[in-house]
């Protein structure tokens, strides 16, 4: 069979005609591995693929559709998330115009969590549910006609009366060794571009070594998943294929959580340094996981960053949202990152239920007092089936106010939810004051100094003129108070940067 996979469209692309900054740096900078995963099982069992990642290369929804009938697909399978669900839905209904007859098959997240609220959409065939790589080889087997929808385990369907019928639960698929590595080669591989303060070297790859996250943080959607990992061997293996095929330089570790065991990531990195594999890369922590050893080896193995989900400032909303970690935990893990090298960067968030002037403030003046590299701030968003959107459907009218239904890609940066004692301006307010007083720092800018060695270093921030604009002043391009502002702000930090290495050169 002809079957191509779809990464939906990006609403602010249907809606405006354009992708904000901030969605085309931070929420599609590296290839959809769920789609790359499930293509190449498919690929196994001698089926023609095609992957087609419509949010990366800002099509809409006719530029998408005329991709797709070009190709002529027997199957058409599409991964949404809850945020982009309204455009998945559009696009369904568009292809089913054109190509009335072919199957259009949902996976992700959001089907996962609501299968008969996505499937009330007649757009939409079947729904598989979790991890798609087996589930998708069974569907396909069905539509050739040698298998029974209820007999394939994981997926909900509407039968001849319309009503939503869900099979047998699939179990989680534990030997992740044996799947094959994504089929990156069905994509372009100049497609993505990392932000300008996570670009360490050229070409740029994502992958994943683990998959699911045993915590349970109130705001997730993959809250409380269970966690699954694949072997030191396997993982450095790919690698080793990504350096050799593809001239990977850098990687970014995309898991859930990476660091979840000390124990893994001390292995993978005596692997990388065994084999001698040169290549930089990046990963995700738990502060109260990591230790100053740990975190030694991995700058020793090519780790030159680490991100942590720290999330706010405040022990009583760290305690409220199920972090299971404190302000101290916090201060050390980030610390250590920072003094063994690996220019540690954090998640924050703005309107936890919880939160109040005084916690938002609080938060922003913790991030300061922190060694952060770089931090990456949003806005809370209630998503379905999370710990917190349980809580809010308890005892809603005690946190706050919803005040719009809807959710998209800018629902992070703009609110949809909004905690009692605070308006909506002023989430979008603290928001954007949190990344101007982080950013316009002597400190944090003499950090960035020191990773601009050449004019190509200078251009990539120039490039980003417009997203950092947009997080600091919600402006589409710098203004001129903008610049002089930065300016002045550059001048201290050079000096800072001079007086260091002085003493440095004196020591």
């Amino acid at each position: 069979m002809r079957i191509i996979l779809i990464n939906p469209p990006l609403d602010s692309v249907l809606r405006d005609g354009n992708v904000d900054p901030v969605t085309s740096y931070l929420f599609y900078n590296s290839a959809p591995l769920g789609l790359l995963y499930i293509a190449a099982m498919l690929e196994q069992q001698g089926e023609e693929m095609a992957v087609l990642d419509a949010a990366a290369e800002l099509l809409d929804i006719p530029g998408t559709v005329e991709r797709i009938q070009a190709f002529k697909p027997d199957l058409i399978g599409i991964g949404s998330t809850t945020v982009v669900f309204d455009g998945t839905v559009e696009l369904a209904q568009a292809l089913k115009q054109v190509l009335p007859d072919v199957p259009i098959i949902l996976g992700g997240y959001h089907v996962t969590l609501v299968p008969d609220e996505a499937l009330a959409y007649k757009c939409f065939d079947l729904g598989v549910i979790h991890e798609g790589e087996h589930t998708m080889v069974e569907v396909v087997e069905h539509y050739k006609g040698d298998r029974e929808l209820a007999d394939i385990e994981g997926i909900a369907y509407r039968d001849e009366n319309d009503v939503v019928q869900h099979t047998a639960h699939r179990k989680a698929f534990r030997k992740l060794d044996e799947l094959p590595l994504p089929a990156r080669h069905l994509l372009p591989p100049d497609l993505y571009k990392p932000i300008p303060v996570d670009e360490h070297a050229m070409p740029k790859f994502a992958m994943v070594s683990s998959r699911g996250c045993p915590h349970a943080c109130a705001f997730c959607q993959k809250s409380r998943t269970g966690y699954r990992s694949r072997s030191p061997e396997a993982v450095v293996d790919e690698i080793e294929h990504l350096v050799r095929d593809y001239g990977v330089k850098d990687l970014a570790f995309v898991d859930s959580l990476f660091c979840a065991n000390k124990r893994r990531v001390m292995k993978i990195c005596d692997e990388i340094i065994r084999r001698g594999v040169k290549v930089s890369w990046t990963c995700s922590s738990r502060v109260e996981v990591v230790d100053k050893e740990m975190l030694q080896h991995m700058k020793d193995a090519g780790c030159w960053r680490t991100r942590f989900g720290v999330e706010s400032g405040s022990d009583q909303v760290l305690d409220f949202i199920s972090k299971g970690i404190t302000k101290e935990k916090i201060r050390n893990a980030i610390t250590w990152a920072h003094e063994v090298g690996l220019r540690p960067k954090a998640f924050f968030m703005v309107g936890h239920m919880p939160d109040t002037h005084e916690t938002i403030m609080e938060t922003i003046a913790f991030a300061k007092s922190i060694p952060l590299h770089d931090v990456t701030v949003q806005i809370n968003t209630l998503l379905p089936k999370t710990p917190q959107m349980e809580t809010w459907q308890r005892e809603g009218s005690k946190w706050g106010r919803v005040i719009t239904e809807t959710t998209s890609e800018s629902s992070f940066w703009e609110p949809t939810f909004v905690p009692w004692g605070l308006e909506p301006k002023d989430l979008i307010d603290y928001h954007r004051q949190f990344y101007r007083e982080f950013y316009f720092r002597p400190v944090t800018l003499a950090r960035h100094l020191e990773g601009i060695d050449n004019w190509q270093d200078v251009y990539k921030y120039m490039q980003a003129s417009g997203l950092f604009s947009f997080l600091f002043y919600n402006a589409e391009k710098p203004s001129l108070s903008m610049i002089t502002n930065f300016a002045k702000t550059l001048r201290q930090a050079r000096k800072m940067r001079a007086a260091a290495a002085e003493m440095e050169y004196a020591d």
